[in-house]
């Protein structure tokens, strides 16, 4: 059986959210009901996804390779495509670039 993608790569780009999103969202999983659940604000790791999560609807060419696809099913037709939906379902009409700071 295959090591986790956390295990194989624990300094690799996108690690939380990938990691995340293979406990939350595979198809076995209660998916974004269990994500919905986790706390928010106080949770370091939920920090980290959240700001993952930012950066790969930026930039989703940076994913590694097919390592979304291969924990997650989606219909949305692109990684692209199910971030994007991922953000807005979790996070609704906050914008996903962060306001300038002062």
């Amino acid at each position: 059986m295959e090591q986790p993608y956390r295990k194989r790569h624990p300094d690799g780009p996108f690690v939380t959210l990938v990691t995340v999103a293979a406990t939350c969202l595979h198809p076995e999983a209660d998916g974004l009901g269990s994500l919905r659940r986790w706390p928010r604000q106080d949770d370091p790791e939920m920090r980290v996804f959240k700001a993952e999560l930012r950066e790969a609807v930026a930039h989703a060419e940076r994913l590694p390779g097919d390592k979304l696809f291969d924990h997650v099913e989606y219909d949305d037709g692109s990684d692209e495509a199910c971030l994007q939906r991922l953000w807005r379902d979790l996070y609704g009409a906050e914008p996903v670039t962060e306001p300038e700071q002062a």
